[in-house]
């Protein structure tokens, strides 16, 4: 399914070239479950000599009797099937007599019954691997584990010649997906969805609503327990962290807030956002052109699924399970613009650092009032606010005016500076944008 790969040329061409390459390559790929990394992979190695073997929760034992049968497969040599190799054995083999990739998907689940692993890897690479014909490919949606492999205190540090941090795609590639939306409803997919290739390709050419009923809001929908599997791959007894997302979800994103919605003892907050963050469900954020301290610390939700699952599937779970389904929709339709409003901005912020190439920037707050981008370029600040709305002209002449009153406060460093709205649609955007402001209707964003 080519739709997979949009915005991914460039991972594609890094991957072939590693591949092309006379020498050894140790190449670590991870990223968020479902985010297209084993997707990604098969589509780069189709064109070369591979074998991909896809590590589970079996024991080392079975998980080792398949890599066997996978080598035998990959040198065809049935002997090495019937033998008894252990894993270094089998790569000093793979040096000796291989040509081509080898791929170890879903690593971390080797790690976890296996702790010594890592260690394995890193002798066969250094004893057998680094001065052979393979490219060894490892891939993990454990980000934490990951990304603990990648760092200093791992015995695979230094070792790796190449790593791929797979991310969601963009809010724009949406409309690759579903060309026959609107942009107003490319922006509201994004904003169920993320960019998250497997969820994405299950919308079909059925009205976003009817879609997001049924991708979403019934007890067999393929979204509906998602959410909650991804964190019980991550986390054992997830409750508490179910409790901290949904609070952030609901607008709680100060860590004080947070204590207070959830009731829980600030000590308790500040360990479980830090495992949320380091797994990226949520992300720290303080005010751009400000010090980061404590006090102005806000904690998002990193990925748009998961913020609208906290928001509108995981409080009614009761309703949806009891088959209410047209009570609930009825309550995300009722409620969907005012969620949608952080999401436009998120996306707008994606834009303007696309269509702008700012030096630095980001949302700005501080005592109760927020602007919600903030960038340098040359020596000049722009200020930018993102509405979800449809504004009349007067309407957004106030916004500007307001903004323009905000600015004063933000300390940038610079003289110049240019004022600029986005919203869904601004009346006689043309006239304003005489008068010296920028001006974006969702539609440009694409």
């Amino acid at each position: 399914m080519m739709q997979q790969f949009l915005n991914r040329k460039g991972e594609l061409e890094a991957l072939r070239r590693a591949f092309e390459s006379e020498k050894a390559e140790l190449i670590v790929v991870y990223g968020r479950r479902r985010v297209g990394k084993t997707a990604l992979i098969l589509k780069a190695v189709e064109s070369f000599p591979h074998l991909y073997f896809l590590a589970d929760e079996r024991s080392e034992r079975e998980n080792l009797a398949e890599f066997r049968g996978k080598v035998a497969e990959f040198l065809d040599d049935e002997v090495i099937a019937r033998s008894d190799l252990g894993w270094l054995e089998l790569f000093k083999i793979l040096a000796e007599r291989g040509k081509g990739i080898v791929v170890i998907d879903e690593l971390p689940y080797l790690v976890a019954t296996n702790p010594a692993f890592p260690s394995l890897l890193q002798k066969a690479w250094d004893l057998y691997l680094q001065g052979s014909r393979i490219k060894l490919v490892l891939i993990g949606s454990s980000i934490g584990m990951m990304e603990r492999l990648l760092g200093h205190k791992s015995p695979l540090y230094g070792r790796r010649t190449m790593q791929l941090d797979v991310k969601p795609m963009k809010y724009w590639h949406i409309k690759e997906f579903l060309p026959h939306y609107s942009p107003r409803e490319w922006m509201m997919v994004y904003g169920v969805a993320d960019g998250i290739p497997l969820y994405l390709n299950q919308f079909d050419e059925a009205p976003f609503w009817e879609n997001v009923g049924r991708l979403f809001l019934r007890k067999e929908s393929p979204l509906y327990t998602e959410a909650e599997f991804l964190l019980r791959q991550e986390f054992r007894e997830p409750a508490r962290y179910f409790a901290i997302l949904k609070a952030i979800a609901f607008g709680k994103t100060s860590f004080g807030e947070i204590v207070n919605f959830t009731g829980f003892d600030r000590g308790t907050v500040s360990r479980y956002l830090d495992n949320l963050a380091r797994i990226r469900a949520v992300k720290k954020l303080h005010p751009a052109f400000e010090p980061e301290r404590r006090r102005n610390i806000r904690y998002e939700i990193s990925d748009n699924y998961f913020a609208f699952w906290f928001r509108f599937i995981y409080p009614n779970r009761e309703r949806i399970e009891r088959e209410l389904y047209g009570e609930v929709l009825e309550d995300v339709r009722r409620n969907f613009d005012h969620y949608m409003g952080p999401v436009f901005e998120k996306a707008v912020e994606d834009f303007l650092w696309r269509r702008f190439a700012f030096e630095r920037g980001g949302k700005w707050w501080r005592k109760g009032e927020e602007i919600d981008f903030v960038g340098i370029k040359r020596g000049t600040a722009y200020f930018f606010e993102a509405k979800w709305k449809d504004l009349r002209k007067r309407e957004a002449l106030e916004v500007l005016k307001e903004l323009a009153k905000k600015a004063k406060l933000v300390r940038t460093g610079e003289e110049n500076e240019v004022f600029g709205l986005i919203a869904r649609s601004v009346e006689d955007k043309e006239e304003i944008r005489e008068e010296g402001f920028v001006v974006f209707e969702l539609g440009e964003m694409f």
